[in-house]
């Protein structure tokens, strides 16, 4: 899922700001590859997903 807004746009979120956003699903093929290298595959394959989650605990993301 991706922020809903037009591309080449922005939203700015400052630190303890509380903003509901619209959230939407990608589309296409459903290859994602990027997001500070925890993605590189496909979004419906379960192995891409608990790798990604596996990359995002080793690398301390919050909420991972």
């Amino acid at each position: 899922m991706h922020l809903d807004i037009p591309a080449g746009t922005a939203v700015r979120f400052e630190p303890g700001e509380l903003r509901e956003v619209q959230l939407v699903q990608f589309g296409g093929t459903g290859d994602i590859h990027g997001f500070s290298g925890l993605t590189n595959g496909n979004l419906h394959d379960p192995a891409c997903k608990q790798t990604a989650l596996e990359r995002a605990r080793a690398q301390h993301f919050k909420g991972a």
